[in-house]
């Protein structure tokens, strides 16, 4: 199977090393440092169960032009592991290259913003995932799994590809990566909205990691209120999700509250931009669709917006 990994933060490096060891028909579109030092100094990998060794995949560099010629291949399957803040550029870039090709696109971005926008350009041939990866990239452009588990879930909002995501499936799926495919990929995608919009939201509202958060009664009632809202809005779009999964997901966050990382917090702190649009902002705009009242959401994203505004 021909790859292309569009984005190399912490989520797609890990794919990729995974995916060339087992199939180097695998090629990266990369950008400015990161692109630098991946090809200088390769990429590499340690997982919970193996030290990987440095791979040293072709990367191009989407800061140039980039033609379908200059590719080694057409790829079957396009990994999009980009932020949201960066979907108009980089979606601009795959159209001008693959939207006459028979290429799919699965898109592991939070939320469904991604999955509209490229539907745009390449129709039904449109996976959504949810990716469950705890990793961190440092400096060095090696990449470390800090969490447990990880797994993706994959599924077509528009009921094709199934053939090629189980080819997928029974290429990649290992003890360092369990792969999934959902029939109801909707549900998935919101289910994990409950929690990133309740996490991330959360710790940048309060500039605090998420255990000094938590341990005020105050803090946990927002918490509750963010997951409560985010189900609120998911069962109005026809998410099938039990309503326990409220409790669920707060037990998940408050079980790991001290070795919870988020990723848009990760980036208010270093003043990047931050990828609200895609989940409270979201939540909040779907809400008002449905008249239904998302106060904290809201909050959350007023706030958030203007610092994207006066960063």
């Amino acid at each position: 199977m021909n790859i292309l990994i569009y984005g190399t933060g912490a989520v797609g490096t890990f794919l990729s090393t995974l995916i060339y060891e087992k199939n180097n028909n695998c090629i990266l579109f990369s950008r400015g440092s990161k692109f630098e030092l991946f090809r200088n100094s390769g990429i590499t990998l340690s997982t919970n169960l193996k030290e990987h060794e440095t791979i040293y995949p072709d990367l191009f560099d989407t800061n140039k032009m980039i033609k379908l010629s200059d590719l080694p291949f057409i790829p079957d399957l396009i990994i999009y592991c980009v932020k949201s803040y960066h979907n108009d550029d980089s979606i601009n870039i795959l159209k001008k290259i693959f939207q006459n090709t028979k290429t799919y696109v699965l898109t592991l971005q939070n939320g469904f913003q991604s999955t509209v926008k490229l539907s745009n350009f390449f129709g039904d041939k449109i996976f959504t995932g949810a990716a469950y990866i705890d990793s961190v990239l440092d400096d060095n452009g090696k990449v470390f799994e800090t969490g447990g588990d990880p797994k993706i879930v994959i599924g077509s909002l528009y009921d094709n590809g199934k053939s090629l995501m189980q080819d997928f499936k029974d290429l990649f799926n290992t003890k360092e990566l369990n792969i999934e495919i959902s029939n109801d990929i909707k549900s998935v995608i919101w289910r994990k909205l409950m929690y990133i919009c309740a996490l991330s939201g959360i710790m940048c509202l309060y500039r605090q990691p998420l255990a000094n958060i938590l341990s005020d009664k105050k803090g946990r009632d927002i918490l509750m209120e963010i997951i409560t809202e985010t189900y609120n809005v998911a069962n109005a779009d026809n998410a099938v999700i039990s309503k326990e999964e409220i409790n669920n997901v707060f037990y998940e966050l408050d079980t790991n509250r001290e070795n919870s990382i988020s990723s848009m917090y990760e980036d208010l702190k270093k003043t990047n931009p931050i990828e609200v649009d895609a989940l409270n902002t979201y939540v909040s705009n779907k809400a008002k669709k449905y008249q239904i009242n998302t106060p904290m959401n809201d909050f959350i994203s007023t706030i958030l917006e203007t610092y994207m505004l006066y960063r």
